[in-house]
């Protein structure tokens, strides 16, 4: 008989953790004090990972491994998913969020705790949850808890589906190449540095999550060959930024995280 409610309550588990398919919407600042609009960052073409933690030891493989997965696609589809990593309750202290994503070595993510970002509004818990959200559908692609939550293939199967669902940016083959920015994350000041196949006008643009231009780091006209540009970050408030290249027709894009 103990065997038959521990089958049914896991039974139930899976039922309910499979049955999150649509994202709940929030209005909220993460621990660096920007606002974010869940549904309007899926509508602009953003897909967002999320580690739900506590945080806990047994979160850091998961978390990690959904972590790397994120940055694999950092150099195909630049400055479009983006890794969150939020408190399960939203009632941690941020410097304690802060402190576990940097010691266990996820520098370019978006920590959260705040009760209106939660796991509860996915389904049954467990340590981690890690969930995939993208398209303007606001869907969730993946969905799981605990230690088989880091599932590296199932993640980026769930990254591929939500990016193909997505309007966003889309990356152009051309003139402009060999685009990078060193030190990211950056505290005062960053370098981009990139290539011209032939002479160009070019404009580097930084924006906020919100799409919201903050900063324009160089506009004018280049020759052809390698250039570099330096994007003052002293007075960015610490979070992700996306660094719009420009050069005649192309466009790509670049994440920078800013932390002072």
């Amino acid at each position: 008989m103990k065997k038959i409610l521990l089958f049914s309550s896991v039974l139930m588990l899976s039922m309910m953790n499979s049955s999150a398919q649509t994202a709940t919407n929030f209005t909220a600042n993460d621990c660096a004090g920007n606002s974010h609009t869940l549904f309007s960052e899926l509508d602009g073409g953003k897909v967002i990972v999320v580690s739900f933690v506590m945080p806990c030891g047994s979160c850091i493989g998961p978390s990690q491994t959904a972590y790397n997965c994120v940055q694999g696609f950092a150099s195909s589809n630049p400055g479009r998913v983006l890794f969150y990593i939020a408190d399960d309750a939203g009632t941690t202290a941020c410097s304690t969020i802060n402190s576990w994503a940097t010691t266990n070595s996820m520098p370019n993510s978006t920590r959260f705790s705040n009760t209106g970002f939660v796991e509860s509004s996915y389904g049954s818990g467990g340590m981690p949850k890690i969930i995939v959200l993208g398209g303007t559908a606001h869907t969730v692609f993946y969905n799981a808890n605990g230690s088989s939550a880091g599932n590296a293939s199932g993640i980026n199967s769930a990254i591929t589906s939500a990016l193909n669902a997505t309007t966003g940016i889309t990356e152009s083959k051309g003139e402009l190449n060999s685009l990078n920015v060193f030190p990211n994350p950056a505290n005062t000041s960053s370098i981009i540095s990139y290539s011209l196949e032939s002479a160009s006008d070019v404009s580097i643009n930084i924006f906020n999550l919100f799409g919201e231009k903050v900063q324009t780091a160089f506009s004018g006209k280049l020759s052809a060959g390698e250039h570099t540009s330096n994007v003052d970050c002293s007075q960015l408030r610490n979070g992700l930024y996306f660094l719009k290249v420009s050069s005649g027709k192309l466009e790509k894009t670049l994440t920078l995280s800013v932390s002072h």
